[in-house]
């Protein structure tokens, strides 16, 4: 999940290129097909990862597909006010949040797992 945070300044640079993305995306057709090529991809990498969790018995079985979009969204939603740098979100309780939304879908604790 740490990857999916703008949680180092590499992972902040490539939010930066995401959020300019989205931005053209909304007014240029070759870029929304970029962009939904991207999540394609984002969503078979994250999808692979949770049924790599399932097989090996550290997850639950789930339905991969809309746990990988809730994860998405959940991940876009935060990393955004992290990246405008809201006091209200901080990084502790955005990967807190998002653990917490996720856990009992892939049947593992809530709390957020120390690194």
């Amino acid at each position: 999940m740490n990857s999916l945070l703008p949680t180092d300044p590499e992972l902040r640079q490539d939010w930066r290129l995401w959020q300019e993305l989205w931005v053209r995306a909304l007014r240029d057709g070759t870029a929304q097909h970029l962009a939904i090529d991207l999540y394609d991809q984002l969503h078979t990498w994250v999808g692979q990862a949770i049924k790599r969790g399932i097989d090996s018995g550290e997850f639950a079985d789930c339905d991969v597909d809309a746990t990988s979009t809730l994860l998405l969204a959940l991940c876009d939603g935060f990393g955004i006010r992290l990246m405008l740098g809201d006091p209200k979100v901080g990084l502790d309780g955005a990967q807190a949040a998002i653990w917490g939304a996720i856990a009992p879908t892939v049947g593992v604790p809530p709390e957020f797992p120390t690194m």
